[in-house]
């Protein structure tokens, strides 16, 4: 089975194209995948199949072999893939189904890709004012974030104090958690890192932690437009509205490779 792999900003995936149906895999193969030493090595795998709504839909599985509602990286990648690789359709811009709803993406160029996000609930629905000394917020931008600021990014144990919190009892369905730096409140730019339900892990990018945290910076600091967001695997921008109804999330993904799988997928 032909796979190709992915990188969003250092969120790397594992895409197959599923679009005839024929392939089904499982928990346990999504986990043997994503290893990073025995493994192909990704975030998730992706399955990108026929949709009757949208010009394709996606399944995203984490790398514990759990299935996503929603990714924003992901879904970035997918555009590219869908345009550029297997060539759905001539023009750039794709309607995308996920569990969560119908999401649009455009390939802006060869390598960026532009996706509105329109999933973003249950603000301030958890209370979070006890981890942080300055500001905190609980979202959903397609699934949960605890958002929270903290004076340098680089001084946090992201891994240990995120699955901490990833498990507390007030998410009973978990969360990602976001520890974000302001770094010009003029020009609007903060350091983002990332612990993600699902990795159990920091990674390189998140892109519905990126738009959680601009909607955040938006309602603490009155930010509107372009928000500049530095993660370990580059630069990305959020872009939102003053009653945050437009929020898109940018940002450039790369084709790496494309390989074949072997083992006892069904087909």
């Amino acid at each position: 089975m032909q796979f190709y792999k992915y990188s969003g900003s250092g969120n790397d995936f594992i895409f197959i194209d599923n679009r005839e149906g024929q392939i089904s895999i499982r928990p346990s193969e999504v986990v043997e995948w994503c290893k990073r030493r025995e493994g192909i090595g990704a975030d998730g795998v992706v399955l990108i199949g026929a949709s009757t709504d949208c010009d394709y839909s996606l399944r995203i599985f984490n790398a514990d072999g759990s299935e996503a509602e929603m990714c924003g990286n992901a879904t970035r990648c997918s555009v590219h893939f869908a345009y550029h690789i297997i060539k759905i359709k001539d023009q750039p811009e794709f309607s995308i189904e996920t569990m969560n709803g119908k999401y649009t993406g455009v390939a802006v160029d060869e390598s960026e890709v532009k996706v509105k996000m329109t999933e973003l609930y249950d603000v301030d629905k958890i209370n979070l004012s006890d981890l942080s000394g300055k500001q905190a917020l609980f979202l959903n931008t397609g699934v949960p974030h605890a958002v929270i600021q903290v004076s340098s990014v680089e001084d946090v144990n992201v891994k240990n104090i995120g699955s901490a919190i990833r498990h507390d009892v007030r998410f009973p369905n978990g969360t990602n958690v976001d520890f974000f730096e302001v770094i010009d409140p003029k020009k609007q730019v903060i350091k983002l890192r990332v612990y993600e339900r699902g990795v159990e892990d920091e990674t390189l990018c998140c892109g519905t932690g990126v738009m959680a945290t601009a909607v955040s910076c938006s309602k603490f600091f009155g930010w509107t437009g372009e928000i500049q967001v530095y993660v370990k695997g580059g630069l990305l921008k959020a872009i939102v509205d003053k009653d945050l109804k437009e929020l898109y999330f940018q940002g450039a993904v790369k084709m790496k490779y494309i390989g074949e799988i072997y083992g006892n997928t069904s087909r």
